[in-house]
């Protein structure tokens, strides 16, 4: 069975090859979940894709839902009381915008794989170019193995001056001219200013993003008509803490 959350509003439903390069496992990961874990990346090598990086807080929230199946011996996404997928992650300490899972019942560990591929469903979760990162457990119930895939597309704790950093490098090498931050331009955010200092913008575009390695399609339309000659990025704080996991991002154009 699989199940599949996007949880994150601008750029979330995008899907796109985020992160290249090979990714290996971590030295202490126990062998099911190594064989599992190579299996997928290496389905993904065969079709060009980028590779997925380990991720033990998926891995823990994989790992407590597979021992609940194992438990009442029943295959299920949402035990009964259990939270759903996208707050079990959470708790466990992941960061994400677009979270997918794959669970699996059999005798052996080599048959997950293989029964995953042959399904549409998990299939699509393995080879989801919108994912970069996975966390696995299989958990023996006596006579039967279970097995869980939590992938995720993963948002990284960056500071807000890191994120008007990589932001505002985009804008950079599209020959704009940076104008510096100050702490005018940040309440621009709560989209109510549209201004950095004394100076009004021309143009002001407010996003919420999973990805800060691209600007929104609107955004880059805007800038490559040649109509600026200066650009200020902010960063604000997220509205809600405990909602889902994206930057809020105001770029200012002059």
């Amino acid at each position: 069975m699989s199940r599949n959350y996007l949880v994150c509003g601008a750029l979330a439903f995008a899907l796109g090859s985020l992160f290249a390069g090979a990714r290996r496992a971590p030295q202490e990961i126990p062998d099911p979940e190594r064989t599992l874990f190579d299996s997928a990346n290496r389905e993904r090598a065969a079709r060009g894709m980028s590779q997925l990086k380990w991720d033990g807080s998926l891995a823990r929230a994989a790992r407590k839902h597979a021992e609940l199946m194992a438990e009442e011996n029943i295959l299920v996404h949402q035990l009964p009381g259990e939270a759903n997928l996208e707050t079990r992650a959470e708790d466990a300490g992941a960061s994400f915008s677009h979270i997918t899972e794959n669970i699996g019942k059999a005798e052996y560990a080599s048959q997950f794989h293989d029964g995953w591929m042959h399904s549409p469903g998990h299939r699509a979760n393995i080879l989801d170019e919108g994912i970069d990162s996975v966390g696995i457990a299989v958990v023996d119930a006596d006579k039967d193995l279970f097995a869980v895939e939590d992938f995720s597309l993963a948002i990284s704790a960056l500071s807000l001056q890191e994120q008007e950093k990589q932001v505002g490098a985009l804008v950079a090498a599209q020959g704009l001219r940076l104008v510096d931050i100050d702490e005018d331009a940040r309440p621009s955010c709560e989209l109510d200013r549209d201004s950095v200092g004394r100076k009004k913008a021309r143009y002001v575009a407010h996003f919420e993003t999973p990805d800060l390695s691209r600007l929104p399609e609107g955004l880059e339309k805007e800038i490559q008509s040649h109509r600026y000659k200066f650009a200020a990025v902010a960063a604000c704080a997220r509205k809600d803490p405990t909602g889902p996991a994206c930057f809020r991002i105001v770029v200012l154009l002059y």
